[in-house]
């Protein structure tokens, strides 16, 4: 990730911790020989108003009891270790520990585990806390932070409180982790193309070979800044007539193999070359190009034109994710390097040049 939430916005993440005490608080009577608590005096008082007359909940909590209860002991502990590391939030993410899925338990628990888990997460849409909702709360902590732009690809916006909703991504799919289902810190926003068109239902945990493998927690990273260093100008793909640099795209940070997981699940580096670099480097040079025109007017050679590379940096391209400039600004000091490369440079200078001097 590029970078990560804040941490109040998961200040209302009760409701899959409430749960779990509740699955577990049954399993543990069931294993000693005893009814659970009835409902809803087995909710805790602080809840027990808002949820006493969620009859959907009763009804899939006990059906996940009853199944549990018609369990071997030995199968009973598998169950229970699979809601406890599920949920274990955010170490999961960053331990190198297995998680149980639930196609490794009985297949007698999978039916209501699932149907529990999707129920506890539409809840999040439909219990209220103060003003809002508790995943719209979640949303409006972010969007207050000023964070405008998805940390999985920093490329687009959210939209803002109010609009239709931007899916919640289940970093552990729901499908795979139920028990994970309604746990905010599993459900971080993510623009609709990181969600919907990459990440799916892959399962972040587990990477190609099922090598266990881990991932940044979206609330504590750790984050990661792109770099271009490394590119070769003259060596990448043809577009518009003109040889673009071949795009050398690096993560640079810690703990590296949780930046090649965020790449490989959402296809960071291939968009980032295809959607954006290849896309629009040469609009970016033909903006160079129109700004130099303006400040400096014709008539320089191409050693003037590079020299203003620094100060087009510094004072034109915006910071951070706006206008997608933390790539652009990597692709003008790629630029700004080559036309400084004792082999390529003047090549690189006259290049550029070129679309100064014949601009329209």
């Amino acid at each position: 990730m590029l970078f990560s939430y804040p941490i109040e916005a998961i200040g209302q993440n009760w409701l899959n911790a409430l749960a779990v005490d509740l699955m577990l608080a049954g399993m543990d009577a069931i294993d000693a020989g005893r009814r659970p608590t009835a409902w809803p005096a087995c909710l805790p008082q602080a809840r027990r108003a808002l949820l006493e007359e969620r009859t959907g909940l009763k009804s899939k909590l006990s059906a996940l009891l009853r199944e549990y209860r018609r369990l071997p002991a030995a199968q009973r502990l598998d169950v229970r270790t699979a809601v406890l590391r599920q949920t274990e939030l955010p170490n999961v993410f960053s331990d190198a520990a297995p998680c149980p899925t639930l196609e490794s338990l009985p297949a007698s628990i999978r039916a209501p585990a699932r149907a529990l888990a999707h129920y506890l997460f539409g809840q999040l849409s439909s219990l209220k806390e103060g003003d809002g909702f508790l995943r719209d709360n979640q949303y409006s902590v972010i969007y207050e932070s000023e964070i405008r732009h998805c940390p999985f690809c920093g490329l687009n916006y959210f939209r803002a409180p109010g609009a239709p909703r931007h899916a919640l991504d289940h970093l552990l799919p729901i499908s795979i982790y139920p028990f994970a289902a309604a746990d905010l810190r599993n459900l971080p926003p993510a623009c609709d193309e990181c969600n919907s068109t990459y990440k799916r239902g892959i399962d972040i945990l587990i990477g190609l070979g099922g090598m266990r493998r881990r991932c940044s927690d979206p609330y504590a990273g750790p984050n990661y800044r792109i770099s271009l260093d490394g590119s070769e100008f003259f060596e990448g793909n043809t577009v518009g007539g003109y040889v673009l640099p071949r795009w050398n795209i690096e993560m640079v940070g810690d703990e590296l193999d949780q930046a090649e997981t965020w790449n490989t699940v959402y296809q960071i580096k291939v968009r980032y070359a295809r959607d954006v670099l290849d896309a629009d480097f040469l609009s970016w040079i033909k903006h160079y190009s129109g700004w130099f025109l303006a400040e400096l007017g014709r008539g320089n050679d191409p050693d003037a034109v590079a020299a203003e590379l620094p100060r087009y940096i510094n004072n034109v391209i915006q910071e951070g994710f706006a206008d997608r400039a933390f790539l652009k600004a990597e692709a003008f000091r790629l630029l700004d390097r080559a036309c400084q490369d004792p082999k390529i440079g003047d090549d690189v200078r006259h290049w550029l040049w070129a679309f100064v001097e014949y601009a329209q």
